[in-house]
């Protein structure tokens, strides 16, 4: 009985606390991002750093490489 009881006041107060919204500027920081250009064996790549998130990588397509015929 107490742990039923237990389980009742838990999910009461959980119930009266309530979520708070997301504001604009977690958003912002969440889905903010640094852009870094790097060179590797006379490759540029575009390199995604996340804040939270996943990070990226491609090859940059103003690369000289495109020039050249290159692949």
């Amino acid at each position: 009985m107490k742990k039923l009881t237990l389980t009742l006041l838990a999910l009461l107060a959980l119930t009266l606390t309530g979520c708070e919204a997301e504001t604009k500027e977690q958003r912002d920081e969440r889905y903010s991002y640094d852009i870094e250009v790097i060179t590797y064996k006379g490759h540029d790549y575009i390199v995604l750093s996340a804040t939270k998130w996943c990070n990226g990588i491609t090859h940059d397509p103003d690369c000289p490489c495109h020039e050249k015929g290159d692949e």
